[in-house]
């Protein structure tokens, strides 16, 4: 189940990143959709570390 969901939110950061990157290159940083995916991308990572933590404690997230 922890596997599941670690891939399915890898996988989501990755096709954000991917969507980020072409609305950037598009629309420029400011655009509405490109902050939008930015905060998206930024909960979803925040979720993979916190299942990271839960799993083992003693890792240290590297910011």
């Amino acid at each position: 189940m922890i596997l599941k969901t670690v891939l399915e939110l890898s996988n989501l950061i990755d096709g954000h990143r991917q969507d980020m990157y072409v609305l950037t290159k598009n629309k420029g940083t400011a655009h509405p959709e490109v902050i939008k995916i930015s905060q998206q991308l930024d909960e979803d990572i925040l979720r993979l570390q916190s299942i990271i933590d839960e799993i083992n404690p003693r890792h240290q997230t590297l910011i």
